[in-house]
């Protein structure tokens, strides 16, 4: 890809996974929609960068901790936060008395702007399991685990259709450039792996999220029958989870 052709589907991956305001003439077109995919991870880990100095700060484990997960949630501002929250609100709804019919609730209520019990529970929980793990976590935790959480996205968006035809994700579901992704985030995260002093924990580290998100994603989209924006968030979320609790010492001192 051409340098300067790439900086409009580079700006636009910013625009789409960060608050940021960006530069951008014009409606974005499918094609681009689908050509910013592949900046994904790279939008990561500069995602990644925030939090990654938060925990560089001269102060005790516990106060950094809060720190680096704010200035995550901070970076993203919260978009896949409240994708996890309507996931949670949606896959978790009582079946009807058909599957058509329960998929039609689920995609109603992922659409609905308002937060039920389950999806206040679950961004609850997933807040403090980050925490926890990053009480524990180095600089290099938000660099690895950023970049593959937006490498998960583009694989929901390459391998599965979109849950409604309707939704602003539906140019992209189906289409995303995985293998370019994949390429961007080998280039980030492997030297950051092979410089470091422990290389095996931190391939542990990429292995972990993206098979966390691998799931999430398999799960989510049979529940709505596909993949959106929500979904995408909530994929990202677990896979950062995941990837930060390698982090976390199992054993005992």
């Amino acid at each position: 890809m051409p340098v300067l052709p790439a900086v409009r589907p580079f700006l636009l991956a910013v625009a789409t996974l960060t608050p940021a305001r960006v530069p951008l003439r014009g409606e974005a077109a499918p094609e681009e929609l689908r050509a910013a995919t592949a900046f994904y991870p790279l939008v990561g880990l500069l995602v990644g960068a925030l939090p990654a100095l938060a925990l560089l700060l001269p102060l005790p484990p516990v106060p950094v901790a809060t720190a680096a997960l704010a200035a995550w949630v901070l970076a993203t501002g919260a978009r896949h936060l409240a994708g996890w929250a309507d996931c949670c609100d949606a896959a978790f709804a009582p079946p009807l008395a058909s599957a058509a019919a329960t998929r039609e609730r689920r995609l109603g209520i992922l659409r609905d702007p308002r937060l039920g019990t389950p999806g206040v529970v679950g961004v609850a929980l997933l807040l403090l399991a980050k925490w926890t793990a990053l009480v524990y976590a180095t600089p290099i935790a938000p660099l690895l685990a950023a970049p593959v959480a937006r490498w998960a996205m583009v694989h929901a968006l390459r391998a599965h259709p979109a849950a409604r035809v309707d939704a602003t994700g539906a140019a992209v579901a189906g289409y995303g450039r995985l293998w370019t992704a994949t390429g961007v985030l080998m280039a980030v995260v492997l030297p950051l792996v092979g410089t470091s002093g422990d290389p095996l924990r931190l391939a542990g580290v990429v292995i972990a999220g993206a098979a966390a998100a691998l799931l999430a994603g398999e799960w989510l989209s049979r529940r709505f029958g596909g993949v959106s924006g929500a979904v995408c968030g909530a994929l990202a979320e677990a896979a950062e989870l995941a990837a930060l609790w390698v982090f976390v010492p199992w054993g005992y001192a």
